[in-house]
């Protein structure tokens, strides 16, 4: 498993905790030629392991332990071909139809640990079915050529939300209580910290960080004073505590920009020209003008990516990106202004 192995190496700065799967690349070495089938198993736990810290970092939704039981639990073939298609929206140059076919692999050692799993079934011994060490090293390669591709690909994506908190998570749901109950949020039927969420991500995280975990903090630093200072004042409990800026993020959220009447024949006409100046997709570049004139917040490196009729290699991606989006914003604030002048 060398190249599974160099390629988490070459990586841990950025990615420490994928160093836990070393653990697994010992225990496949170490068995293949004692405990073949033990190899096996270990190679089938490695590729749900790292299929699921994949998605744990490339979609928000996915939350491991609703995907992993209940009724609606997702096989190992699963979980490795939605880690597969994560990649392939992030990565152009990854070959999702090839790693797929190979990824049959998981079907091997699914049957192979279900026949003759010596750890998860509790064999007797001596064992009548046995794994050859011929068999267990097949596995073993195609395990490890499957495995450094696939998070080869997975390191060249520009994580810039990699530590994006988890809407769903169990450790968010007093968070986004909080936000809800202390907000006067004027649509009944929908979750202020939902829509904050989704609409609004860096104020979502940074009132954690700034306003609930600091109230938690404040909170318990003045319990702990109560004995040398009992005469302090009494400070309001958390849930009475209301957010600072919720009338504001409530506009931001809600929307004044007024879509109909800004997007008249001279704001088509000039946005249809500078779509065929910069190879865009007229449609998804009037959705990205529209967002960012009502939410002021600057478009997502994918969102711009995606009005793209010729997209940048993976080297110049980035780059290329960046300076298309300042492009977008700079020709936005320009219709913006022409249509105040009128």
């Amino acid at each position: 498993m060398e190249k599974t192995k160099a390629i988490i190496s070459t990586n841990l700065e950025s990615f420490k905790d994928f160093e836990y799967y070393f653990l697994h690349l010992e225990k496949i070495n170490k068995n293949f030629e004692t405990n073949p089938d033990i190899a096996i198993e270990t190679c089938k736990s490695l590729i749900e392991g790292v299929s699921k810290s994949i998605l744990n970092r490339l979609d928000n939704t996915f939350d491991e332990k609703t995907a992993t039981s209940g009724r609606n639990a997702k096989s190992v073939q699963q979980l490795f071909k939605w880690a597969l298609e994560k990649i392939s929206e992030q990565n152009d140059d990854f070959e999702i139809g090839y790693v797929h076919s190979s990824g049959q692999i998981i079907n091997i050692t699914s049957e192979i640990r279900t026949e003759r799993g010596d750890i998860s079934h509790g064999k007797s011994v001596p064992k009548t079915n046995a794994s050859t060490i011929e068999f267990a090293k097949l596995v073993m390669d195609m395990t490890d050529l499957t495995m450094s591709y696939v998070l080869k690909s997975f390191f060249e994506i520009d994580l810039d939300y990699k530590e994006k908190l988890n809407y769903v998570s169990e450790e968010l749901q007093a968070y986004n209580n909080w936000l809800d109950e202390n907000t006067d949020f004027p649509i009944k039927k929908a979750k202020y910290s939902q829509l904050l969420y989704e609409n609004d991500y860096d104020e979502y995280e940074s009132r954690y960080s700034d306003e609930f975990l600091k109230t938690d903090d404040e909170k318990t630093e003045k319990e702990e004073a109560i004995e040398d200072k009992p005469e302090i004042k009494k400070e309001p409990k958390q849930e009475e505590v209301k957010a600072e800026k919720p009338v504001k993020e409530i506009e931001k959220l809600v929307g004044t920009f007024d879509e109909e009447s800004f997007w008249d024949d001279a704001t088509n006409e000039q946005t249809e020209e500078f779509a065929e100046s910069e190879k865009l997709k007229i449609d998804g570049l009037k959705n990205l003008i529209t967002d960012f004139l009502f939410s002021e917040k600057k478009p997502l490196r994918d969102d711009v990516s995606n009005t793209m009729n010729e997209k940048p290699s993976l080297k110049e991606r980035a780059k290329t990106i960046d300076a298309l989006t300042e492009r977008i914003i700079a020709f936005a604030n320009d219709l913006k202004k022409q249509k105040g002048e009128e």
